[in-house]
């Protein structure tokens, strides 16, 4: 059953009115096991508990390749992106999230009317997959308004190079190796992204999903970093607007600075609390992380596939996910509220 990222709320309730107020979410291999603990709250509310840390995930993962070989460690996500889906998800802050505000509110909040160039936002591809701009309120649709009614932000620029960069796609042609690692549910990978190459895709997807839902402008450069740089360079120059970068590469940002290109580095706490309280929708988007990136997760009731044999670019244009139910029950209810949602002018 394909559903949407945004209906992923829909999986949320079948759960809860069956009872299970509590889900784990499982990687299929014990040794990796219960990632995290969601809990859902009558009021709306979610507490996440974080069973693995990122250090402790990385020191788990780090025994598989003894255990399991070297394929079944590689098609794990490494403990920076384990970390990355948790503050993706709104869940866990920056590191450095006071000096991204004060960077945003410095270069933000133009005044069109008063004659401020529009500022639009330029992100690095290590970003590209978290929707950063979105979390953090600074999105150009989405962003909180001033007291003059001014969005931070205007839109956004695309670096060509940028998307270049993402644009790999590696398939998986050692199933038997995984399914053998991590259980049977890996034979319906073959033929998909591996490990690293589907945080790759996400982000991908994501330049395509901001071309398609943003205002955006689009930046002739070549892939590396001087290139897309100098692009950006040459369009503050030359458009009237002002290009803001941001980028988890520290010699990105210092290199844009001094090509005059105003650029803010995004730092990425080294491990998360035990547990963060968010809402439902959080609790979705971090389901909707954690089965991309590791391919496939366990809940009670349901196995959910964020790859599988067949999906293909129009599944990753709409941001399906399979979930294979495992009670009928379950199965039901789902097949019916998405038959109601879908019909919903």
């Amino acid at each position: 059953m394909h559903v949407a990222r945004r209906r992923l709320m829909v999986l949320l309730n079948a759960l809860y009115d069956q009872g299970v107020d509590s889900i784990p979410i499982e990687h299929p291999c014990n040794d990796i096991g219960e990632l995290v603990k969601i809990e859902l709250e009558d009021n709306g509310e979610a507490t996440v508990r974080f069973t693995q840390g990122s250090v402790t995930y990385q020191d788990n993962r780090e025994t598989i390749p003894a255990k399991h070989g070297e394929a079944a460690y590689q098609d794990l996500p490494d403990a920076q992106t384990y970390t990355r889906m948790m503050v993706a998800s709104g869940h866990v802050e920056l590191k450095n999230i006071d000096e991204v505000v004060e960077f945003v509110n410095r270069h933000g909040y133009p005044d069109l009317e008063a004659g401020n160039d529009p500022v639009v936002v330029g992100l690095d591809a290590n970003i590209m997959p978290w929707r950063l701009p979105e979390v953090l309120d600074f999105d150009s649709e989405t962003g909180e308004t001033d007291g003059k009614g001014r969005r931070p932000t205007n839109g956004y620029a695309l670096a060509t190079g940028v998307k270049e960069e993402l644009d790999w796609h590696f398939k998986q042609d050692n199933t038997h190796e995984l399914t053998a690692a991590f259980g049977s549910e890996f034979e319906r990978l073959d033929n998909q992204p591996a490990g690293a190459n589907r945080e790759g895709l996400l982000g991908l997807y994501e330049y395509r999903r901001l071309r398609t839902d943003r205002m955006v402008d689009v930046v002739e450069s070549d892939t590396g970093d001087e290139a897309i740089i100098d692009g950006y360079r040459r369009f503050n120059d030359e458009s009237q607007k002002q290009a803001i970068l941001f980028s988890n590469d520290h010699g990105f940002v210092e290199r844009s600075i001094d090509a005059g290109v105003p650029a803010q580095t995004v730092q990425y706490p080294v491990d998360m609390p035990r547990t963060a309280t968010g809402s439902w929708t959080q609790a979705a988007e971090l389901l909707y992380y954690l089965a991309v990136l590791f391919g496939v997760v366990v809940l009670p009731k349901v196995t959910v596939y964020g790859v599988w044999n067949g999906k293909d670019g129009r599944h990753w244009q709409h941001e399906q996910i399979d979930i294979d139910c495992r009670s009928p029950k379950t199965e039901t209810q789902l097949e019916r509220d998405l038959t109601i949602l879908d019909a919903k002018p």
